[in-house]
Order: structure tokens, then C-alpha cells, then sequence
């Protein structure tokens, strides 16, 4: 997950068409995986509208709705926003709420989120978790329902404060009740661009728990240690480590015969979550860590990548590739994050007022798992 600092990156749209490439690539998808996410090439289709910096995104399951997690910027407000997959031309803002009243001087604690996840608690209910830089650095715990067609009602649990010297991008639950998070740097180190310029360490992974509290895990320090998921038998965390240009696969326990490790990836990369068929969408950007820090939304790096990767062995396929050359035809760059819906892909970035919607170029039959088919179109 994209960071800014020194200064909120300011609000506005850069512009960035779409290039697509086919999962043809040379690695190859599992077997059994190309039903879930679409083997044949990658259109786009209408822009997801009604939210802005957009820099994470889950979908709720067995519910129709998308969270957002809206990035602060100079022009706009940290928040949380819902969209509903059926009707994506609107949002509902679930955090923060108004105050219902506020007395003349009195301020509102800022509201920074950044990496966000969802556990399932049962009955339409989940534990919502957000990493919050609004006013310090938090892990925000809320409880969260859905259910049917109601909108989603948030409501805020408490918070965990994370330790000295660490600044959170992504945060993972765990089936622990607790939860992992990245620092993707300490925020009292003056040089961490640098560093994430010659891609030196500056982060590391840490795990939470009710009993323990908090707990580095004994792993290389990262440089800009960014998204993060734990596997489906919750043995293993995923990592991108954004600077140093790796994907690794790190244990939670410790194990002399499980160690972690890691593969190259030819882009930064970013957030990682599930396919339907248990892959990882990752996104990332095709620049240099330096180039995006600070830069103003017309002169930022546009270029990103969206790769399937398979979360066991850590092979990855290009599904989709956006470049600079393009920029004049769209209003959308540098994806932070890709999430499946139905069959086609959305797709979310630090900036901007849009999510990127991808569909296959040849629609596959419908199944009540994979709608919609296609990315929704309005009404004329």
C-alpha cells in the first residue's frame, strides 16, 4: 500500500489508459484457476465512480459489498466507504460519522486509514480492522454487520497502538483473534527514502495478540514492507515488500525446516487478497519508490501492473499492465490494489476518484459465485 509523506499527496486525477495484457504469460496459472479469474484477455469497462484515493479495498463476504479505505489527502478526507457491487455509481461513507453536535473550537481527531481487513465473525457479523495514522499510529478495531441487502453498519471497538518506531501499511487477522501488520519504515528515520531507494531495510512484520501483545517476528527487516494476507491454513503470511522489489512467504511459528522465503517481482509491489479459486490478485507500481513520494498527482508515475499469484510457490502471471504512454485516454493510475468481483477485476489506487473495473474480453457463463459477468454499465 502506497504511503505519502512528508506531505498528503494532493487530490486530483492524473490519467492513465488501460493496457492489457493476457494470463498467457510465462508462467502459467494452477490448474483449475482460470474459471475464477478470467483467462481470456482483460477489457476495460466503465469506471467504479463515487469514491476517491482509494488505496485499499476487500469485498465483505457472502455480502454484495466492497470496503473502501479512502486515503487522506490535502483536498480530501481519511474515510470508509461501501459500494455496493450491483449498483457501483455511489458510496456509502460508514467512518467517520458526523458528530452530532460540537461546541464552537472543538476539533474532530483526524482519520488517516490506510491497510484494512475483514474477519468473519458469523450471522452477517465480522471484525472490521483498519490501520489508522490519524493523530498517531493505531490499529483501529471495529465490529462490522451486513446483512442481505441493508447497508453495512460499522461501529468502533477501540484501538491497538502500534509500537515505537513503526509506521503501519497492512494489517491481516489471524485465527488467533489477533492480527499481523507491516511497518513499512520508523517514522523517526529522516532517511527512509533514501533507503527505500537503494532498497536497505526499513521495516519488518509484527504479530498481535490479546495474550502477548505485540511481537516482531523473527525475520530479515524489509525494505518498505507493504501488504500482507495470511494463507488459508493460517500457518503463513504472504508479504510485498514494496522497495526491495520481493514477494516472500514468511511462517508465523518458528520452524527450522520452514524458513521463510522470497521470489523477485519486476514492480513495486502492493496489496495482495484472494481469488474465488484461492490465488492472489498483487498490485503494484512500475517506478521507483523515490518517484512517487511527494510527487503532484500530474507529474506522478502512472504505470502498474496486476499479476495472479500463486500463494504456495509464489508464481506470478501478468493480468493486466497500464502504462504511461497511455495516460491521455483515462482517469486512473498507479493501482495499489485488485480485489475479484464476479469475473472481472476491480482495481484501486492511492489517487484519484474511481475504481478500475476489468471484464473479460468473452464473457464465461454465469454462476451465482462469479457475478457479474460483466462491469456495470448505466443506464441510458
Amino acid at each position: 500500500m502506497m504511503k505519502r509523506t512528508f506531505r498528503w499527496l494532493r487530490g486530483g486525477v492524473g490519467v492513465l489508459a488501460w493496457l492489457v495484457v493476457s494470463c498467457g504469460a510465462a508462467v502459467g496459472p494452477r490448474p483449475g484457476s482460470s474459471t475464477a479469474v478470467p483467462s481470456t484477455d482483460l477489457v476495460p469497462g466503465p469506471f467504479v465512480t463515487g469514491v476517491w484515493n482509494p488505496e485499499d479495498l476487500i469485498r465483505v463476504p457472502n455480502t454484495p459489498w466492497v470496503l473502501v479505505s479512502a486515503m487522506k489527502s490535502e483536498r480530501a478526507p481519511g474515510a470508509l466507504l461501501a459500494v455496493d457491487v450491483r449498483y457501483p455509481t455511489e458510496s456509502l461513507s460508514l467512518w467517520p460519522r458526523p458528530a452530532p453536535s460540537a461546541a464552537p473550537g472543538d476539533s474532530a481527531p483526524v482519520f488517516a486509514p490506510h491497510g484494512i481487513d475483514v474477519r468473519p465473525i458469523g450471522d452477517g457479523k465480522f471484525e472490521l480492522l483498519v490501520v489508522d495514522h490519524g493523530g498517531g499510529e493505531f490499529i483501529d478495531r471495529f465490529s462490522l454487520e451486513a446483512r442481505g441487502d441493508d447497508a453495512p453498519v460499522i461501529r468502533f471497538v477501540g484501538r491497538v497502538v502500534l509500537p515505537a518506531g513503526t509506521s503501519a501499511n497492512g494489517v491481516a487477522a489471524t485465527a488467533d483473534g489477533g492480527f499481523v501488520m507491516t511497518s513499512m519504515f520508523d517514522p523517526r528515520d529522516s532517511d527512509f527514502v533514501a533507503k527505500f531507494a537503494a532498497a536497505r531495510p526499513t521495516g519488518s512484520v509484527w504479530r498481535w495478540s490479546e495474550a502477548a501483545g505485540w511481537t516482531e517476528l523473527p525475520t530479515p527487516r524489509l525494505s518498505g514492507a507493504n501488504g500482507i494476507i495470511v494463507t488459508r491454513d493460517g500457518k503463513h503470511v504472504v508479504v510485498a515488500e514494496w522497495a526491495g522489489r520481493r514477494l516472500w512467504r514468511i511462517p508465523l511459528a518458528s520452524d527450522a525446516t520452514d524458513r521463510p522465503r522470497s521470489v523477485a517481482v519486476p514492480f513495486l509491489p502492493d496489496n495482495l487478497r484472494w481469488t474465488h479459486a484461492g490465488d492472489l490478485l498483487l498490485a503494484g507500481q512500475t517506478t521507483a519508490p523515490e518517484e512517487l513520494f511527494g510527487c503532484e498527482p500530474e507529474r506522478c508515475p502512472k504505470g502498474f501492473v496486476v499479476a495472479r499469484v500463486d500463494a504456495d510457490i509464489l508464481s506470478m502471471t501478468p493480468i493486466l499492465r497500464g502504462d504511461d504512454a497511455s495516460a491521455a485516454k483515462s482517469g486512473f493510475l498507479a493501482a495499489t490494489g485488485a480485489i475479484q468481483v464476479g469475473e472481472t477485476i476491480w482495481v484501486g489506487s492511492f489517487m484519484g476518484k474511481s475504481l478500475g473495473c476489468y471484464e473479460p474480453r468473452t464473457p464465461v457463463e454465469r454462476t451465482a459465485a462469479l457475478q457479474p459477468t460483466r462491469c456495470f454499465r448505466p443506464a441510458r
